[in-house]
């Protein structure tokens, strides 16, 4: 992954990561997979989550979990690339989401 990171750095891009969790849990989970270079924001209050349909309504009995997903989000602000999945077990595709900023 710290290659890519590299590679989207030299195209003027960012990689942030967003989830529910709180900004302490991010950060101990940061710590522990090796992602101390990668923002990670907490969407605690699921606003984010919500406005960009993220959130399960359920998901094993718990209610608000977020679902794994991809943006990438142009220079102007326009969405150049999107994917949520349905699917908890499943990792987004995240070769797509780099080519959308690196142009590969």
């Amino acid at each position: 992954m710290s290659s890519r990171l590299e590679e989207i750095h030299g195209a003027n891009g960012e990689v942030m990561g967003i989830s529910v969790d709180s900004p302490f849990s991010q950060a101990k989970w940061a710590e522990q997979e090796g992602f101390a270079d990668v923002m990670l924001l907490s969407d605690i209050g699921k606003e984010a989550s919500t406005a960009y349909g993220c959130l399960y309504e359920e998901l094993l009995g718990l209610k608000g979990v977020g679902k794994r997903a991809a943006f990438v989000v142009d220079q102007a602000g326009n969405l150049a690339h999107m994917e949520i999945l349905e699917n908890a077990g499943e990792l987004p595709d995240l070769d797509a989401a780099f080519a959308k900023v690196i142009g590969g």
